[in-house]
């Protein structure tokens, strides 16, 4: 069966969240959490404007079959970042007829402007979990080191008038904007200082990705040149690495499994995120073990052991050498 909606009907299905239910912490009004009509999805949707301009979205949920939901074409305010953590599907563009899948890694840059429509269609039964952030324009021009606002030529394109239209881009998730994306879903804080976390990585994250357009646009980041089915692939077998990370299979497993040879793999891991397939497993690694460290339920002993470490100290250099702490000191912080 599949569950057809237009964006409308998509939004008013959710449901006002009760805040124990969902053990988030009540007094901030201008943090809102809402749940999913549960004979279309299991889970929730939650933002926070952080200030007039600036706002932050988390949207965690599985839906119930397969989820199609068709957007009109409109006017967009502001621009926009859309981080894709978890799940899979694709999106037709109704103005340029083209179909771009939405992976885990993967995320979406848009201006303001006149945007075309399309299509969203999650055929896979699994949990989806997005993180959006968006920033008005005049958010944007108070960066500017000019009096007047005005923004460099290399950034210039992401700002149109109401009837232009929009601009639009794909890139790879990098690894410093993965380390970014967990610290907002797992902020530590409430109240104020809760506010003041958020916003300040919200703003990292913003800087991270105008870097990268600012060096697309010089040119310092040149095409990929592995096919739009090899990186399909190479996604694929991310999701494949990270999927045991205690028992990760070996370079040659994982290309075989993903029906590419072995330097197509790690120029694809080098292309997409920036780094090797078990560079990538080690971040992934450290980051679930700073999780883990955080809960405050486990030794770091059992920590080390969950995240594949059979050396402690090994695992004590990694998380040093990444977070610039011992774990012992890290989870003594937490407290």
């Amino acid at each position: 069966m599949t569950i057809e909606l237009t964006q409308d009907e998509f939004w008013e299905q959710l449901q006002e969240a009760n805040e124990e239910e969902l053990q988030w912490y009540p007094s901030d009004e201008l943090d809102i959490t809402c749940k999913f009509d549960t004979h279309i999805s299991q889970g929730w949707w939650r933002e926070v404007e952080l200030r007039e301009g600036l706002w932050l979205t988390i949207d965690r949920h599985q839906p119930t079959d397969r989820l199609v939901i068709t957007e009109p074409e409109q006017r967009i305010e502001a621009i926009y970042c859309i981080f894709m953590l978890s799940g899979k599907g694709r999106t037709f563009s109704v103005s340029t007829s083209s179909e771009v899948p939405q992976t885990v890694g993967q995320y979406h840059v848009g201006s303001n402007g006149v945007w075309g429509g399309a299509i969203g269609d999650y055929s896979e039964i699994e949990p989806c979990s997005f993180v959006e952030i968006g920033i008005q324009p005049s958010i944007l021009r108070s960066f500017s080191a000019s009096p007047t606002g005005e923004l460099p030529d290399t950034l210039q394109h992401l700002i149109k008038s109401p009837d232009e239209v929009m601009y639009e881009r794909h890139g790879e998730t990098q690894p410093r904007m993965t380390t970014v994306l967990q610290e907002i879903v797992h902020c530590p804080y409430l109240g104020l200082v809760k506010r003041a976390y958020l916003e300040s990585k919200v703003i990292e994250l913003t800087a991270l990705v105008l870097n990268h357009e600012v060096a697309i646009q010089q040119g310092k980041i040149k095409k990929g040149a592995l096919k739009p089915e090899q990186l399909e692939r190479v996604y694929y077998a991310r999701e494949i690495l990270l999927r045991d990370i205690g028992n990760p299979p070996s370079l040659e497993e994982l290309a075989r499994q993903v029906g590419l040879n072995d330097f197509l793999l790690k120029q694809g891991f080098h292309q997409v995120f920036g780094t090797t397939v078990f560079g990538e497993l080690r971040s992934h690694r450290l980051e679930m073990a700073q999780q883990l460290l955080a809960e405050q339920d486990k030794s770091i002993v059992e920590v080390a052991h969950c995240i594949g470490y059979a050396s402690l100290s090994a695992f004590y250099r990694a998380f040093k050498s990444k977070f610039g702490v011992s774990p012992k000191a890290y989870q003594k912080a937490q407290r």
